[in-house]
């Protein structure tokens, strides 16, 4: 009896140990529905505090202020943002056919492209040609929140298990890992290249009016996901690469969004035209790269550094 409330006790609290804060590779679990399909990681229940200081550095106006976000129960997240091969064998089941963007009521056709002076749609790029090269294993982009969304229904119909676009909670509580900093590694900028492609010094070369890290990650694209350091829960390129689409339509006053992982998808307007991508990419220097930091898009919208990743339920 005893030997069973001993071992009972350290099962405790190993759950807890990880449930809370895992600390090694060992302690993370992960799933693949399967061939092809994303590799999840299961995060963990528990509390952290999103948003941002007053004062933190690069802080933009209209982000969320610091306040705690409590997830109750696990979900999953994909442990790296979906590749372009991952996104073809997608596009060659389905046949798929992506919505038509429009501003103001003009059609953008093709994929938005920043060429060292300014951004501009241009007609012949998309997920398959965004304007730079890509390898399979890059993440893909020129994808808009409509397709990540249609990716992830195909996912739930081939699996039986219901995957989604994450929330901007769960993306960020994903990223920040338990942390409480601007990136998930700490402070410091000089320490982004351990983890993270992003406007580095290899980026200024090639686009010198744009901010950058004081260090150097050797790419000036996008590279293979999972290629740098991964967070403590596991994951890839939470912070660089490409941004990534969210499920939340995008608010103005976050005041009362949602801090229980769940999406904010009602506005003020009862209308959800523009979705809220996170992460940062290759081209984010310090400010628009930390953890509380938010883009406004539509959800049609494509772009050369904007892609996605997934997050799933967790079967009991």
């Amino acid at each position: 009896m005893k030997k069973a409330i001993k071992f009972l006790a350290f099962a405790l609290f190993f759950v807890v140990a990880v449930g809370n804060k895992p600390d090694t590779q060992e302690e993370i679990k992960t799933f693949t529905d399967c061939k092809g399909c994303p590799e999840m990681v299961v995060i963990p229940s528990g509390s952290v505090y999103i948003g941002s200081y007053e004062e933190e550095i690069g802080r933009k106006k209209g982000e969320r202020k610091r306040v705690k976000a409590t997830i109750e129960k696990s979900f999953a997240m994909a442990k790296n943002e979906v590749t372009l091969a991952q996104y073809r064998a997608f596009m060659e089941e389905t046949k798929y056919k992506s919505n038509q963007a429009f501003y103001k009521g003009e059609p953008l056709v093709g994929c938005n492209y920043f060429d060292g002076k300014s951004y501009g749609y241009i007609a012949e790029h998309n997920w398959k040609n965004p304007g730079y090269p890509q390898r399979d294993t890059d993440p893909v982009v020129c994808v808009s929140w409509t397709d990540a969304d249609a990716y992830a229904q195909w996912l739930s119909k081939k699996t039986g298990r219901t995957y989604r676009v994450p929330s901007a909670v769960e993306f960020e509580y994903a990223s920040r890992a338990g942390s409480s900093t601007p990136w998930y590694w700490g402070t410091n900028p000089e320490e982004a290249c351990e983890y993270a492609n992003i406007g580095d010094t290899a980026f200024a070369d090639k686009f010198p009016t744009r901010a950058s890290f004081p260090c150097t990650d050797g790419y000036v694209f996008t590279t293979r996901v999972g290629r740098f350091k991964p967070n403590k829960f596991g994951l890839y390129d939470m912070v660089g690469n490409a941004w990534e689409w969210t499920n939340d339509c995008f608010q103005n006053d976050l005041t009362n969004a949602p801090v229980d992982g769940s999406a904010w998808t009602d506005n003020e307007n009862n209308e959800c035209d523009a979705r809220t991508p996170k992460g940062g990419s290759w081209i984010s220097g310090v400010a628009w790269s930390r953890a509380a930091v938010r883009s406004r898009d539509g959800a049609d919208y494509k772009s050369f550094m904007l892609g996605f990743r997934v997050a799933a339920e967790v079967k009991k």
